[in-house]
């Protein structure tokens, strides 16, 4: 009935799929939860393999990195159940009833549930530039999120049956972080798909400090850039690819390129969302003139 599918990368999952695993056995239902490990050849998988111990639980290490992207469709093609959960490893349920609110949409068609994020509200992570990104631009409530559903669609929660998955999959192209969810709500559109958010939240436990998530913000655009340029995303359904379109109008785009170091360095240095909003733009125009 239900594949709950975790990708992983140097991370621990085994609190995550004991939790899952109790809510699933309360439920009374047929159940699997398959956790690949993407290559990452972690410590952290010697506590992973305890998975193994628990009924309808599988852990698996591959031994290449194949992406995050294609880890998604591997673990989806070996579901073995109609429908699928796809939980991110550094995520843990808000609630007891994580489960059983997704078993009450089982029987609703051409549909996906998003059932949205929340951050723990810690001092020693209020901060850190990804607990505020995650605050102002995820921690979204359903109203919100029900105003712009494609905008709003995660991959670190969310519910599809496996067919309509089967019809739409991960770009396996994407190899960085970023970008995949926002690809993959545009095919479920162009597909008939309905997003639909309900209020079923996980907590974002796995918080990376300032230069890292700076790192991953880069590859983000990157991967925008890329998707842009092979045809994949239409600048018209992206509002940071029309206004890098219009800074290059105006012949801005030459200037804020060179300003991309200077954000980069006030996004690690000052924890700020808004310094790394800039960043974005002035390292896509950087990745513009440097393709041409």
């Amino acid at each position: 009935m239900l594949s709950v599918l975790i990708p992983i990368y140097n991370y621990s999952v085994f609190a995550l799929v004991s939790e899952i695993h109790q809510q699933l056995l309360k439920e009374n239902i047929f159940f699997e939860i398959l956790c690949y490990d993407d290559g990452s050849h972690s410590k952290l998988n010697i506590e992973n393999k305890k998975i193994n111990l628990l009924s309808n639980c599988e852990f698996k290490i591959l031994e290449k990195n194949i992406g995050r992207s294609a880890i998604r469709n591997l673990l989806a093609t070996n579901a073995k159940y109609d429908w699928l959960l796809f939980l991110d490893a550094d995520v843990l349920p808000t609630s007891s009833n994580f489960i059983s609110n997704y078993i009450n949409y089982f029987k609703s068609k051409k549909t996906v549930f998003c059932g949205g994020l929340k951050y723990q509200n810690k001092e020693s992570i209020k901060n850190l530039l990804r607990y505020k990104y995650g605050k102002k631009h995820e921690e979204i409530s359903v109203d919100e999120r029900i105003k712009n559903s494609k905008k709003f669609f995660f991959t670190s929660n969310f519910l599809i049956e496996k067919q309509a998955f089967s019809n739409i999959q991960f770009e396996e192209k994407l190899l960085k972080y970023g970008r995949e969810d926002f690809l993959f709500s545009i095919g479920l559109k162009e597909n008939n798909y309905k997003i639909t958010h309900i209020e079923n939240e996980v907590f974002h436990l796995g918080i990376d400090n300032n230069s890292v998530f700076v790192v991953k913000t880069k590859d983000a655009m990157e991967n925008l850039i890329f998707l842009s340029e092979e045809g994949f995303l239409q600048k018209k359904e992206s509002l940071i690819l029309k206004f890098l379109s219009f800074l290059s109008l105006i012949k801005m785009d030459v200037l804020l390129a060179k300003m991309s170091p200077f954000f980069e360095r006030k996004a690690i240095d000052k924890g700020s969302v808004f310094f790394l909003n800039c960043l974005k733009v002035c390292y896509l125009c950087q990745l513009k003139n440097k393709n041409e």
